[in-house]
């Protein structure tokens, strides 16, 4: 009899990322990570699927990723810490030890094999970093990033190294960052994504640039408007595709598909035509940022294969490329689910998609590929791993239930609804909204553990794409322009009005609200205009503009276009959208977690609210996780994500559920002290 899930079942996940098959298409690697409850870490090692037959082909206490075949099939080159840091390792794909093979660094890409097999293109930092204990010297804008802290002084650079072994080269000089290295089909050059101006800290904007693999010469082929990325040669090497934008709406422009040829270096908009943004959007808790894939050219150069988030969803489509331009955006697949990840045989006549849905983390599945010039589209889309089939099997995971409504202005919502796997009609089950971050992404049809956790715990969990999501248009995606926790706003209480009005089994008067990031920001806000929600969890969040602007990683790029300008040019509106501002009107019971090493959302935007509400005698408690980034509740210490989970379910608890208080048993000392909160009998 299948149980139900809980906060633990975290560590039986098997998280399957970056498949890639060999050139001759009949061998598949693939990246397995895992979180080891004892050493309180994750383990990532290579597998790998031949003939039916899916095992490990690495192990150790490590994490080996990125595995890229040699174009002849014989061996796999990887990145792996074993030696202390990312370094670039290879490995003989019919058996034997792996030899490292790269030394300076740490390595910040994957190994790109060049075509004849002979070498090895990546991305490492070059220089001695700064050490942790010495005075800093800050003289650049960029100068941390959430996720690897304080800048380290080293600039990431290009590389080339015999893959038999040997000197590397660096091919790229200068005080720029370099990312996304690309053979040419000749071998002669490599296209790598940089800025390479004064002002590159003062802007998203990156550039397709190719580089001489014999001299070093560089000749940029962009023209500078909007970030570039994830450059890809077409067969006959006459054009580099890439994914990119030209900043019309700065973060919530759609992402377009783009080719540049290299004769005349004027770059062609391949989706224009089509209003949905190219790349991955969707939030879940499986892992932070998937990183798709490369557009994958068909060899006839016809078709451009990316993904593209449409609605709820993540798909295959196929691009028409610069000498096919006439024929439509094709989408591939239709499912409700997420791809995340794909990789096509050299033939590209067969692709493997790394598909997560509702109730399944992720697996991988393969097609057929069929069609030319005029068509392009999939058969027989089988499934290839069953890694995570005791969720359904030993677990209940329940699937949502898709609603749609009005929103601000008419405009049509859509979102989800999860039921407790022990739903009985007739019966009135506390609800709980969440909130999605960006604004710019997407809640759909992936797997998310802590709303399965909540749903196992007797709430009703519900979420929507307000205004501002991907996945329904540039103009849709554009709408929280200078409009933060306006009609943004207005669809989420529209949204809650709607499921009221329609589930008859969601009690009013148990209303709870959680979101993080942007999420977070209107979490804040919600509880600062209306009384309606019994209580509340905010998550990395934002509640002061002005402060998170100077102190963010990235928030001083809203002055560019998202707000009306800097602080100083708009004082009025930074205030007047600010939570913090309304702080007084707050009297919703108020959960805060934050992470002490977040630079996207930073410490003090928690802090400050903390203050306020405590001066004011509000009912509020504040955790701070340690060491942790902005990405806690995907890629965090497992054991503090768990710590997190066992916060937001004992808060909901007391206030939703009237839980009786009885004392925290995790054994694990907290920064503030824990309330008074019902116990989990299955939290550790």
């Amino acid at each position: 009899m299948p149980r139900k899930i809980v906060i633990e079942d975290l560590f039986t996940f098997r998280l399957i990322d970056d498949p890639q098959l060999s050139p001759d298409g009949r061998r598949l690697a693939f990246v397995v990570t895992t979180l080891d409850r004892e050493a309180n870490a994750y383990r990532s090692h290579i597998w790998v699927a031949t003939d039916g037959e899916i095992r490990p082909f690495t192990s150790g206490p490590h994490r080996d990723t990125n595995p890229r075949w040699s174009p002849d099939g014989r061996f796999l080159a990887f990145v792996s810490d074993r030696s202390g840091e990312r370094q670039i390792w290879m490995i003989p794909t019919d058996g034997g030890e792996a030899r490292q093979l790269t030394t300076q660094g740490p390595v910040v890409s994957e190994p790109v094999w060049s075509p004849d097999g002979r070498k090895i293109a990546y991305i490492a930092k070059v220089g001695e970093p700064i050490k942790e204990d010495e005075v800093r010297v800050i003289t650049r804008l960029k100068y941390k990033a959430d996720g690897e802290g304080l800048w380290d002084g080293r600039w990431k650079h290009l590389f080339v190294i015999p893959a038999a072994g040997g000197e590397a080269m660096q091919l790229t000089q200068g005080e720029y960052d370099h990312q996304h290295p690309s053979w040419s089909p000749d071998g002669l050059w490599i296209a790598v994504v940089a800025n390479r101006t004064p002002e590159a800290d003062r802007t998203n904007v990156t550039d397709v640039w190719v580089v001489n693999t014999s001299t070093g010469h560089l000749r940029c082929l962009t023209r500078g408007q909007g970030p570039a990325s994830a450059p890809s040669w077409s067969p006959d090497g006459a054009w580099i595709a890439y994914l990119g934008h030209d900043n019309a709406y700065m973060s919530a422009t759609n992402t377009g598909v783009w080719a540049v040829s290299l004769e005349d270096s004027e770059p062609v908009h391949l989706t224009a035509g089509f209003d949905r943004s190219c790349g991955h959007s969707l939030l879940g808790d499986m892992r932070a940022h998937p990183a798709p894939g490369r557009p994958t050219w068909t060899l006839d150069g016809a078709w451009i294969v990316v993904t593209v988030t449409h609605g709820g969803t993540s798909q295959l489509c196929a691009v028409p490329g610069p000498r096919n331009i006439g024929k439509e955006v094709r989408l591939l697949t239709s499912g409700q689910w997420d791809i995340y990840g794909f990789s096509f045989d050299g033939a590209r006549r067969r692709v493997v998609l790394a598909i997560s849905d509702p109730v399944t983390p992720g697996e991988l599945w393969e097609a057929e590929v069929l069609g030319g010039m005029e068509e392009i589209h999939l058969r027989e889309l089988r499934q290839l791993t069953h890694l995570n089939a005791h969720l359904g099997e030993e677990i209940v995971v329940v699937a949502p239930q898709r609603f749609a409504f009005e929103g601000a202005d008419g405009w049509p919502i859509e979102g989800w609804i999860l039921k407790p796997p022990d739903f009985q009609q007739g019966r009135k089950y506390p609800a709980i909204l969440q909130i999605h971050g960006g604004p710019h992404a997407a809640y759909g049809y992936t797997f998310f553990h802590e709303f399965q956790v909540l749903a196992a715990e007797g709430y009703v969990v519900f979420y929507m794409n307000p205004r501002g999501s991907q996945g329904y248009g540039q103009a849709f995606a554009a709408a929280t322009h200078h409009d933060w926790g306006g009609k943004d706003y207005e669809d989420l209480m529209r949204g809650v009005d709607y499921v009221l009005e329609n589930f008859d089994f969601v009690d009013p008067e148990r209303l709870g609200v959680a979101g993080g990031s942007y999420g977070g920001f209107l979490t804040n806000w919600i509880v600062g205009h209306t009384s309606r929600f019994r209580a509340a969890v905010t998550m990395r969040s934002i509640s002061n503009h002005f402060s998170q602007r100077g102190t963010s990683d990235l928030a001083y790029f809203k002055g560019y276009w998202e707000f009306p300008g800097d602080p100083w040019e708009n004082p009025q509106f930074y205030l007047e959208r600010s939570p913090l501002t309304y702080v007084q009107n707050i009297t919703t019971p108020l959960l805060i977690l934050h992470s002490e090493q977040d630079l996207r959302c930073p410490i003090g935007e928690a802090e400050q609210l903390f203050v306020a509400l405590k001066k004011l005698g509000r009912e509020v408690v504040f955790v701070r996780f340690p060491q942790e980034s902005h990405d806690l509740s995907r890629s965090g210490q497992p054991k503090r994500r768990l710590i997190r989970l066992e916060w937001i379910l004992k808060w909901f608890n007391t206030y939703l559920k009237g839980a009786p208080p009885e004392t925290r048993a995790t054994g694990v000392q907290e920064v503030v002290p824990a309330p008074a909160l019902k116990t989990d009998s299955n939290c550790s």
